[in-house]
């Protein structure tokens, strides 16, 4: 099986908090208002933390909803520009990009970002958290060698502006490991997530939710590198830690059980491991929808564990949700394109198979670059499939 990676968002959910200065501000209440502030939108602080607590909680669509609001009434009372109507921005713009809708919300970022370093500087904690989840979405679409330049650029500002040992700076470097991630740089990845372990332990205690998302990110390491001990224990104890704190549907919960399952199926307990998937996929499809991303990467993994003749029609079926929700280019399509061809392959329909084989190395080729490990999958296999004994 594949090893799955891990998702970088989910080591990345950061609740966006205005000082308690900045919160009063945005309250607008006083006496002066009268019964006419009831009647007024809410651009409360408390507002922004019930939409901020219905994104905790996965509920991305009501969480988007609420944000939407309070950005319109933010706007209208408290001007476009005002820094509590450009958080609330910055907290919308995040939650798509949470749900993947990276290349769509990218001009819109991309544009958001200008304002927050004019408006409010380019070395504000704000615009530097801000900057870092953009650099995460070029990750998110495979843009590794983009990502990993911006990222260690801007690694040395955060230092500089907010401390060594600030949640920003270590959360950038947490953004940058799981570039390296991505790229299957995995001794960079192993050896930049045990520092942040250590740094995390050393500072306090309010980092102990990062310290676990650390921990699950180093257990996909260690799986890729076949260490699939060390990486069951992380996992069992981050699942339970992601449990206490999230809860068992949690998207961070579910994501964790994923990779346990694929750890499981590695250690060649595989009968445990689809049951862990099939249980992950049911929970998923019921609270994130059938066509989220973590749900098809789910059903995805389960359908590696099929036998050929069952895994094909549901490769076919990924491949059209996929193709529809993400693209034709996005990296995860792509690879429903090489498992396809992989498995119809296995069902002698080389010729239909090398179609698929050539459409991922070439997608891959352009989207990750020649020398991805992925890219050189997919070329290994468009060589066999085009083999005069593949042809026979």
């Amino acid at each position: 099986m594949k090893p799955l990676l891990a998702c970088a968002f989910a080591a990345l959910l950061l609740p966006a908090t205005l000082s308690p200065g900045t919160a009063a501000a945005a309250d607008g209440s006083g006496k002066a208002q009268g019964a006419a502030q009831d009647a007024a939108p809410d651009i409360s602080q408390k507002a922004f933390d019930a939409a901020n607590a219905l994104r905790v909680a996965g509920k991305y669509a009501e969480a988007e909803q609420a944000f939407r609001r309070l950005v319109a009434a933010r706007a209208q009372t408290l001007g476009a520009e005002a820094r509590e109507t450009l958080l609330a921005r910055g907290e919308l713009v995040k939650l798509k990009l949470i749900r993947n809708e990276n290349a769509t919300t990218e001009a819109e970022g991309t544009a958001l970002l200008q304002i927050l370093q004019r408006v409010l500087g380019a070395e504000d904690r704000t615009a530097l958290n801000f900057q870092r989840w953009m650099i995460a979405a070029k990750s998110a679409q495979g843009r590794y060698a983009e990502a990993e330049q911006e990222c260690r650029s801007l690694i040395p500002i955060v230092t500089r502006a907010l401390g060594p040992e600030d949640d920003e700076t270590l959360n950038t470097r947490m953004t940058l490991a799981t570039i390296f991630l991505g790229q299957s740089k995995l001794e960079e990845a192993e050896k930049e997530l045990r520092r942040l372990l250590n740094d995390y332990a050393r500072v306090d205690t309010a980092h102990a939710e990062r310290a676990v998302e650390a921990r699950h990110n180093l257990a996909v390491v260690l799986m890729q590198q076949e260490k699939y001990d060390e990486a069951e224990t992380l996992l069992r104890a981050v699942i339970a830690a992601h449990t206490r704190r999230l809860g068992p549907e949690h998207p961070s919960t579910l994501s964790s059980r994923n990779v346990l399952a694929a750890v499981l199926i590695l250690e060649e307990n595989q009968a445990a491991g689809v049951k862990e998937l099939r249980s992950v996929v049911a929970i998923q499809t019921r609270t994130l929808g059938p066509e989220h991303r973590e749900t098809l990467r789910t059903r995805s993994n389960l359908a590696l564990e099929l036998p050929p003749q069952e895994a094909v029609p549901e490769f076919r079926a990924l491949l059209a949700v996929r193709e529809r929700v993400l693209g034709p280019e996005d990296p995860e399509t792509l690879g429903t394109c090489h498992n396809l061809a992989l498995h119809l392959s296995m069902q002698k329909k080389n010729q239909e198979a090398l179609g698929y084989a050539q459409r991922a190395y070439a997608g891959r080729a352009k989207i990750l670059g020649r020398d991805h490990p992925e890219t050189r999958d997919s070329e290994r296999l468009v060589n066999d499939l085009t083999k005069p004994e593949a042809k026979a």
